[in-house]
């Protein structure tokens, strides 16, 4: 909702991040390997065989995840297909987020700090290096 209000590349991209392991635990939860503690098809398949009842719940969870990751590839194909017609690109997305940084004063006092802290050291290890030099 943030990309499409702001208008923004940069949120697109992160939605896009975030959307995209979203959609890779759906593909995990629907296969449902072994040992992952996941209800998909091998485990309900499996499940099957020892407790028909449970098995036929572990069935039907799996569907509903494979439903889901369906469901999430039409939604990410429709939100990239609106982003693609808004002019955004990848670069973009890089030049906001380069602005964004460079105006965040957080990001500013933190490079500060580190510059004063780096410069100190520097300077301490200089010190050290020309006091050892005279002995």
């Amino acid at each position: 909702y943030k990309a499409f209000r702001s208008d923004s590349s940069f949120n697109f991209f992160v939605f896009f991040f975030i959307f995209f392991f979203q959609f890779v635990v759906h593909i995990i939860q629907a296969v449902g390997i072994s040992g992952w503690g996941t209800c998909g098809w091998i485990n309900s398949i499996t499940a099957v065989t020892s407790n028909p009842g449970v098995g036929a719940i572990m069935l039907i969870i799996a569907a509903f995840f494979t439903i889901s990751a369906v469901l999430s590839i039409i939604f990410l194909k429709k939100v990239h297909s609106l982003y693609r017609t808004t002019g955004a690109s990848f670069e973009k997305a890089q030049a906001e987020f380069t602005e964004g940084v460079v105006a965040n004063r957080g990001v500013q006092n933190a490079a500060g700090q580190f510059g004063a802290a780096a410069a100190k050291g520097a300077a301490r290890g200089a010190m050290g290096a020309a006091s050892g030099n005279q002995m």
